[in-house]
C-alpha cells in the first residue's frame, strides 16, 4: 500500500513514473490490490500530468501479459486497425469497414475492439448490428481468422483482468491511460498496425511505444480536425514505423488525389446511420464515406506490406470494394461467427 501512495505522490508532483514503476502500479491495480479511490487518483493524475512514453509502455506490457491470447499463425504479419476512440466527433465507424477492405485486398487482419465509449458506434456495435456474433472464444475466433483472413477480438473476452478497473473508469468518466493502451495490447500479437489517436500529442509517443514493443510496421494517425483517423477534411499528423526507424510528418488528402470535404459530411447521428454508411461503402456507393474508407484502407494496405506505394494502395482498396471482395469478407465473417 505504501508503494502505491508513493507512486500517487510522484504523479501528483507532475513527475513521470519509470517503465518499471508504471508496470508495478498497473499490475497491482489489475490484480485488485488498489482501492477504487486510489485507482481514480492514479487515472486522473496521469491524465492531468500527461502520460509519458515510459508509463504507456509499462502499462501496455501488463495488459499484454494479462490478455488471453488468440492462437494464430504468423502474428507478425497480422494487421490491427484498432484506434483509441475518444475523439467525440461522431464520424461513422471507419476503422471496422477499413478492416474488411484490407482483408478483401489480401491482408490478414486481427481487429481488436469494443463497444462504443465515445463514438456513435464502436466496432463491436457495428458487427452485432450487421448480424455477427462477437463474444466468441479465442480458439474459435482463431479458426475464423485462419479461414477467411479476418477475425475480431472483443476486448472484454480477451482482457478479463480489466474487471477491477471497470467501476472506477465508469465513475470518473474520463479518458485514461487504458484508452491509450487498448490498441497496444492486441491479443493476437499483431505485428502491423494502423492506429488512430484522439490527440496529436500522442502520435510521437505511441509510435515509439509500438517500436519498443516489437511491432514491425505501423502508422499512428491523428486528423487535425480532431479525429482518430486519416482525415479528408484536414491535414493528418502521421507517425510511421518502417524497418526500425520512425518518421513523423503531415499528410494532406490531396496528395492521393482526394477532394477535401467538411467533417460533417462523414458524421452520423445514430448507430443505425453508422452501419448504413459502412454498408454503403461496401456496396461501392460513391461519396465522402467511400473516400474516407479508401484513404484509411490505403494506409492499412501499406502497413500490411501488400505495397509500399500509397497511390497504388488506394487503387487496391478500390478494387477490393468494386470486386465485392470486401463485402464478401464481411458476409463470410457473419456466417462463420453464427456457427459458434
Amino acid at each position: 500500500m505504501g508503494m502505491i501512495k508513493d507512486y500517487i505522490r510522484k504523479i501528483s508532483e507532475y513527475k513521470n513514473l519509470t517503465e518499471e514503476e508504471a508496470y508495478n502500479l498497473i499490475k497491482a491495480i489489475i490484480e485488485g490490490e488498489v482501492s477504487h479511490a486510489q485507482i481514480g487518483a492514479v487515472l486522473m493524475g496521469l491524465k492531468m500530468k500527461g502520460e509519458d512514453v515510459s508509463e504507456i509502455k509499462g502499462t501496455a506490457k501488463v495488459m499484454r501479459e494479462k490478455a488471453r491470447k488468440l492462437p494464430v499463425s504468423d502474428p507478425e504479419n497480422l494487421l490491427d486497425t484498432c484506434g483509441t476512440g475518444g475523439d467525440n466527433v461522431g464520424t461513422f465507424n471507419v476503422s471496422t469497414v477499413t478492416a474488411f477492405v484490407v482483408a478483401g485486398a489480401g491482408g490478414r487482419v486481427a481487429k481488436h475492439g469494443n463497444r462504443s465509449i465515445s463514438s456513435k458506434c464502436g466496432s463491436a456495435d457495428f458487427l452485432e448490428m450487421v448480424g455477427a456474433k462477437i463474444d466468441i472464444e479465442p480458439d474459435n475466433m482463431a479458426k475464423i481468422l485462419e479461414e477467411i483472413g479476418i477475425g475480431f477480438m472483443f476486448a472484454p473476452i480477451y482482457h478479463p483482468a480489466m474487471k477491477n478497473v471497470m467501476g472506477p473508469r465508469k465513475e470518473i468518466g474520463i479518458r485514461s491511460i487504458f484508452n491509450l493502451v487498448g490498441p497496444l495490447s492486441n491479443p493476437a500479437g499483431a505485428g502491423r498496425q494502423l492506429l488512430g489517436v484522439f490527440s496529436g500529442d500522442l502520435v510521437g509517443k505511441l509510435i515509439h511505444v509500438l517500436k519498443d514493443l516489437g511491432v514491425k510496421r505501423a502508422f499512428v494517425v491523428h486528423g487535425e480536425d480532431g479525429i482518430d483517423e486519416v482525415s479528408l477534411s484536414a491535414p493528418t499528423i502521421v507517425g510511421e514505423l518502417k524497418d526500425g526507424s520512425i518518421n513523423i510528418y503531415k499528410f494532406e488528402p490531396e496528395e492521393l488525389g482526394f477532394k477535401r470535404i467538411i467533417l460533417e459530411d462523414i458524421c452520423v447521428k445514430s448507430p443505425e446511420d453508422s452501419v448504413e454508411a459502412g454498408l454503403s461503402v461496401l456496396r461501392g456507393e460513391e461519396g465522402p464515406y467511400l473516400d474516407m474508407v479508401l484513404l484509411n484502407s490505403a494506409f492499412g494496405i501499406v502497413a500490411c506490406g501488400i505495397t509500399d506505394d500509397l497511390k497504388e494502395a488506394v487503387d487496391i482498396a478500390r478494387e477490393s470494394i468494386k470486386s465485392g471482395k470486401a463485402k464478401e469478407k464481411l458476409d463470410q465473417f457473419i456466417e462463420l461467427t453464427k456457427k459458434f
